[in-house]
Formats: C-alpha cells, structure tokens, sequence
C-alpha cells in the first residue's frame, strides 16, 4: 500500500502529500479492522493488513498528530506480536529505519526538516 512512498524516498524524492493522507487514512481503516480481531484472525497480506511500521512512516511524513495518536494505539494492541516492544521502542526503531531509505545526506536533511521526524528524533 505504501509501496509508491517508499520507492520516492529511496529516490531522495519527497512523497506528494495530499495522495499519502489519504492512503494513509484508507490503510488506517484497514488496520483497525484488522487489530479489532483476535490475533488468530489476522492477515499476513500487507495489502488488506498494511504494516505499522509503514504506517507510522507515512504518519510521521504528513505531519498528522491526530493519526500518529491512531498508530500508536494500534501498536499497544499489536505488543504481543511485536514480541512486547513498547511503543518508545517501536516509534525510534521505526525512525531510524525511515531515515535509513534516504540515499544520501542531502536528502536526510530535508527529509528531518520537512517532515515530522523532527520530533521524534533523540
């Protein structure tokens, strides 16, 4: 679902902002109905059961504080699957491994100052 972001950001190209808000909502939704199922039920298929972390990466780019409160509801619920890492954990790791797309130290820069990674950089 977030394939096309990941492919710009690799590309040291800023997603289009107006199309990820709403991938990110449409994806949000599926989620939800994914987490509000016992585990047993959930989806391998990042299509109908897009991955937090890919979520969190799109959240953290649009700059959506409202959404960012929605994953990070979405990770408590997931703890057990994420082998109990706490939220703290999964938010810094998920980060880092966004900042590890960006091709050279140009694009990081920007990517920091025109995201919502400026906050949740330690």
């Amino acid at each position: 679902m977030f394939s096309e972001m990941i492919a710009e950001l690799q590309r040291g190209v800023m997603p289009d902002m107006e199309p990820l808000k709403g991938r990110c909502r449409a994806a949000l939704s599926k989620k939800l109905a994914i987490v509000s199922q016992p585990p047993t039920y959930w989806i391998d298929d990042p299509k109908r059961n897009p991955l937090t972390e890919h979520l969190l990466w799109a959240i953290l780019l649009t700059g959506d504080s409202d959404l960012l409160d929605v994953i990070i509801g979405i990770v408590l619920m997931e703890q057990e699957e994420l082998d109990g890492m706490s939220v703290e954990a999964f938010m810094q790791q998920g980060v880092s491994r966004l900042l590890a797309l960006a091709p050279d130290e140009k694009f990081l820069k920007q990517l920091r100052l025109e995201s919502a990674l400026v906050n949740h950089i330690r």
